[in-house]
């Protein structure tokens, strides 16, 4: 008995119909006996070999902790520590970047981005309002997006202007948007 009949006994196993061109039976046939395994199995490894099994999330995380382990690998060994003239290493970075991109460039496919990457000095204005309110852990997330909902609302609303903070240090400058003349409110009709 092959392994996929052990796995799958088959009255538990889907059953599907296939007509096969002329003579398609027989190279099956032959190619089991080749291999010493029942047509059943033949015919599910070159569907197998068609229609690969789509990793599951513990499967990509599990590759790419290989891939950081291996790269913690590569710069141990590297006697300066210096790695950035490495290929191997180079290579393996390079691959790890370009799978980051391609998942955020489907997550952001699909729907817009997920995240909203908070401003340093905005992040610790949340940390010290948790700590003046003693908010537990689990509400700030909470707290911020209902912030940044409310300051949504009032901008779509007409009530305020949408500024946006450019430069840095002393440069840093506030400038607001405003609506372009004939523009809606959300809200107006």
């Amino acid at each position: 008995m092959d392994d996929d009949e052990q796995k799958y006994p088959s009255q538990l196993a889907e059953r599907f119909q296939i007509r096969l061109p002329p003579g398609m039976r027989d190279q099956i046939k032959r190619a089991a006996e080749d291999s010493g395994r029942s047509m059943n199995s033949e015919i599910l490894d070159a569907l197998r070999d068609a229609f690969p099994e789509e990793p599951s999330l513990e499967d990509l995380v599990d590759a790419l902790d290989y891939s950081i382990a291996m790269l913690r690998d590569i710069k141990a060994r590297s006697p300066s520590g210096d790695v950035s003239r490495s290929n191997k290493f180079m290579t393996v970075l390079g691959r790890i970047e370009a799978t980051n991109e391609d998942l955020w460039k489907t997550v952001r496919e699909d729907r817009q981005s997920p995240v909203v990457v908070l401003r340093r000095d905005v992040l610790e204005g949340m940390v010290a309002l948790q700590a003046d309110l003693d908010l537990p852990n689990i509400l700030i997330d909470s707290v911020a997006s209902d912030l940044i909902q409310m300051s949504l609302n009032r901008i779509a609303s007409g009530e305020e202007r949408l500024k946006v903070w450019i430069g840095e240090g002393d440069a840093r400058r506030m400038i607001e948007i405003e609506k372009p003349l004939g523009a809606k409110t959300s809200g107006e009709e």
